[in-house]
């Protein structure tokens, strides 16, 4: 199974991105969900989000 979210840096914030698109791997298109400088807080946003999806 893909991955839905994923965390990334980018220059001093860390982004957690959501994969749209139910395609194969070179289809999907990520986006992001927004920026925080805090990578304590970005991380705990992206744990959030996979607590959630594992829950469906």
């Amino acid at each position: 199974m893909a991955e839905r979210f994923k965390l990334a840096s980018q220059g001093r914030t860390w982004h957690v991105m959501a994969r749209k698109g139910a395609g194969a791997a070179t289809e999907a298109l990520w986006l992001s969900l927004g920026g925080c400088p805090d990578q304590i807080v970005a991380t705990r946003v992206y744990l959030t989000l996979k607590a959630r999806e594992a829950l469906k």
